[in-house]
């Protein structure tokens, strides 16, 4: 697959991480993150990811307790890169994806096979919107 592809894969599963973060949050009493402040909602806000990904996958208590210190270990290594003024572009965006690829390897470890088909499909559909 084309680098250039593979980022704006990995861009498009920001985004509707993001997304899917403030359509969760639309509802709760927190006022939802907007602008450019929302792109770092995933970062960020490890808990609002998680309760959506509960509220869309059904996540067991014990699943969430599972995935509850990866969510907010991804927060901690994307934080740190983004604040990482030694790095280039370049190589935030490797080091970014890198965090993607281990945190969704560790999200599908806690999830049953169900749960992993309605995840994959859920980033799918945001490939799919992205390139519209």
């Amino acid at each position: 697959m084309p680098t250039k592809l593979r980022w704006s894969m990995l861009t498009l599963l920001v985004i509707l991480t993001t997304s899917l973060l403030l359509a969760g949050q639309n509802s709760a009493p927190q006022t939802p993150q907007q602008g450019h402040d929302a792109m770092g909602a995933t970062a960020s806000s490890p808990d609002a990811h998680l309760q959506m990904l509960t509220e869309k996958l059904n996540l067991t208590d014990e699943q969430s307790a599972k995935l509850k210190p990866i969510f907010q270990d991804q927060a901690e290594q994307l934080k740190a890169v983004r604040n990482d003024t030694s790095l280039s572009p370049e190589q935030k965006a490797a080091k970014k994806k890198a965090i993607h690829e281990s945190f969704h390897e560790q999200i599908n470890a806690v999830l049953t096979p169900e749960q992993q088909a309605k995840f994959k499909e859920m980033k799918h559909e945001g490939t799919e919107k992205h390139h519209q």
